[in-house]
């Protein structure tokens, strides 16, 4: 199963997936080459985990490509941009906002317990 993941970011937040058997794919500055950036997208994967920042540089190619079945496109915290407050992380970056607004879709309400 890990042979159909790809995750795309910096290296210090995607190295763990390696271990997985995912396939990683570093970036500099939230940027992967384009050819590399649309094999990802149109490969072998079916599911895509994107970094914040990577998300932030390519989200209408990514929302675009979203629009069909696989891949399934997720949005993952970036390391660099974490938050902590009281030794848990703070759930408002664009990881979060992304994966409520995916289950609000599917099952139809917020089941996420957090209030906005």
């Amino acid at each position: 199963m890990a042979g159909n993941i790809a995750v795309i970011g910096n290296s210090d937040s995607v190295d763990y997936f390696r271990i997985l058997g995912c396939r990683v794919y570093a970036t500099r500055n939230g940027e992967l080459a384009e050819d590399i950036f649309q094999e990802v997208m149109e490969g072998r994967f079916k599911i895509v985990l994107v970094t914040e920042e990577v998300f932030g540089k390519y989200k209408s190619l990514i929302r675009d490509k979203a629009r069909g079945v696989f891949p399934v496109i997720s949005v993952i915290p970036d390391i660099h941009g974490a938050r902590w407050k009281d030794d848990s992380p703070v759930l408002d970056g664009v990881a979060f906002r992304e994966l409520r607004e995916a289950v609000i879709k599917a099952v139809g309400q917020d089941i996420s317990g957090t209030i906005e």
